[in-house]
């Protein structure tokens, strides 16, 4: 049951009264000098989030199919891709020194085939 304010209008005092909606009713037309205050918004509750959320194991596996479509975009990086180690720890050594592109290639796993040992080959 709520709590709930209310005002006398004929002495301007406020009481909280512990009632149901009923007995708030019944009580209001027999005192009509009473009236109800609302000096708080009512607390909503509209979902859930922190540590008991979790995410549909479906929605994982769609979303591992579309960062295995777009292995160097940020979605990857979170869901993940089913690449092999060696080429994970390549594009993460590009990654941390910044290269983007180098000769005609644009995908980081072209890329690592094209540069090394700090040379571009040809």
């Amino acid at each position: 049951m709520p709590t709930y304010t209310l005002l006398n209008t004929e002495t301007d005092e406020m009481s909280e009264t512990f009632c149901s909606w009923s007995e708030l009713e019944s009580f209001l037309e027999e005192h009509p000098t009473f009236k109800t205050i609302i000096n708080t918004a009512p607390a909503l509750v509209s979902g859930i989030a922190g540590r008991s959320f979790k995410t549909d194991d479906g929605f994982k596996e769609n979303m591992a199919r579309i960062s295995a479509a777009h292995p160097n975009s940020p979605l990857a990086d979170q869901f993940g891709t089913n690449k092999d180690i060696k080429t994970s720890k390549t594009n993460a050594v590009l990654k941390k020194h910044k290269v983007k592109s180098i000769g005609k290639s644009h995908d980081l796993n072209n890329i690592s085939k094209e540069y090394k040992n700090n040379e571009l080959v040809k």
